[in-house]
Order: C-alpha cells, then structure tokens, then sequence
C-alpha cells in the first residue's frame, strides 16, 4: 500500500474501532437500564403481593355484617377495636404511595402493549380499587355503630327511668290509706288515686315508646345479642302491665 492508502485504511479502521466502541457502550447502557428495570420490577411486584393480601384480608372483613352488640360499654369497646384497626391500616398508606409511584414509573417506561406494563397497571387498579373499598367500608362500619350506640342509650337509659317510674308508683299506690269517713280525708284520697291514674295512664306512651326503641334496636344490633333486648322489653310490658 502507497502512504496514502496506508493513511485511509488506518482511518476507516479508527473511524469503525470508534463505532464498536460507541455501540458497546450503547448495549452496555442498555443492559443496565435493563438491570434497573428488571430489579425494579421483581422490588415491585414482591412487595405489591403481601400488601395486595393484606388489603384482601381486611375487605373481607369488613364486607361481612358486624356482630354489633346491644349494651353501650360493648359497644364503646366495638368502636375502639374498629379505630385501631383502622390505625393499623393507615400505617400502610406509605407503602401504598410509593407502589403506586413506582407502579406508574414502571408504565411509563414500558411501550402502551407491553405485556408486563400491562399485568402493573392490572395490578395497580386492584390495589387502589382494594384501598377505596376499605376507606368506605371502614367510614360505614363506624357509623353504624355510631348509629346503635346511640340507640342504644336511648333505649336503656329510657328502660331505667321507666322502671325506676314503675317502683315509685308501685310504692305509692302500697302507701295508699284504707277509704276514711271523714270528707276532707277522702277528697285527698281521691285526688291521691286520681294523680296515679294519671301517673299510670303516662306509662302507656312511655312503654310505647321503649318497646319502639326496643324494635329498632333489635333489628340493629347481633343475632346473640336480640334475645337479651326483647327479654328486657318483655319485662318492662309486665310490670307496666301491673299497674294499668
């Protein structure tokens, strides 16, 4: 070869050494954007499985009726149990931000018909789908037991006062004098029986209206927990019946 020829072979062999070196490092950049993904990916999915369990677990928890009880302590004690549930949960909320960012970051790497892209996305919508039920499952259950326990101190603070009504009265009409002669003594008599007939006569409404709270109360409340209530109203019906 002349020195010019030399010259040019020596430069296409630069200029091709050059491209191989420049393509090396392209497939060398590439395998490890592809390293990343792949890490990313397999981080993604095993930390999506044990959250996406957890999630299924408390759903379907909160998706069967609740054993609500009758009593206001009992109740109280429901809706401590259900908050701290609920606190529990909410110490996942890091954990469900950041797979729902790197769920995100993982699609918009991937090409629109990916496959993989695809089974996140998946993935993805039954994890927001999972927490959205929860939040208004968990919203529904505290308000229902906000419902019953408020009922249910109306009902057995309302079966107190008509007991307690129904012992005074039960006193009074035993405290009763025989029927005198004298007529200033047997018109106070009169008016005596006269303000228990009164007395008595305001029971009925208050009976009515303890055997409606009963009602409610036993269609809201447990299936274990109807039995003690209706026994409760049955036993107001019968003392209140004693003095009508």
């Amino acid at each position: 070869l002349s020195l010019q020829e030399g010259a040019t072979v020596r430069q296409r062999y630069m200029d091709a050494e050059r491209r191989y070196l420049a393509i090396k490092e392209e497939v060398k950049g590439r395998a490890t954007v592809l390293d990343e993904a792949v890490s990313q990916s397999a981080q993604f999915h095993d930390k999506m499985d044990p959250l996406l369990e957890t999630l299924e677990g408390a759903v379907q928890r909160l998706r069967l009726p609740p054993p609500v009880a009758a009593e206001v302590e009992k109740i109280r004690e429901q809706l401590a149990e259900h908050r701290a549930q609920g606190l529990e949960l909410d110490k996942l909320l890091p954990s469900f931000s950041a797979l729902c960012a790197r769920g995100e970051e993982l699609i918009s790497r991937a090409a629109h018909d990916d496959p993989a892209a695809q089974a996140v996305r998946s993935r993805l919508l039954r994890l927001r789908s999972l927490w959205d039920e929860i939040r208004q499952r968990a919203e529904e259950r505290e308000g229902k037991l906000n419902d019953v326990l408020d009922l249910s101190g109306k009902f057995w603070a309302d079966v107190v006062a008509l007991l307690t009504t129904l012992r005074d009265t039960q006193d009074i009409v035993k405290d009763l004098e025989d029927p005198g002669v004298d007529p200033s003594l047997i018109k106070q008599q009169i008016e005596a029986a006269e303000a228990i007939k009164a007395e008595t006569d305001g029971l009925r409404e208050e009976l009515e209206f303890v055997r409606t709270l009963g009602a409610d109360l036993i269609f809201a409340c447990g299936e274990t927990e109807k039995p003690e209530v209706k026994k409760t109203i049955d036993e107001v019906r019968t003392e209140t019946l004693k003095l009508l």
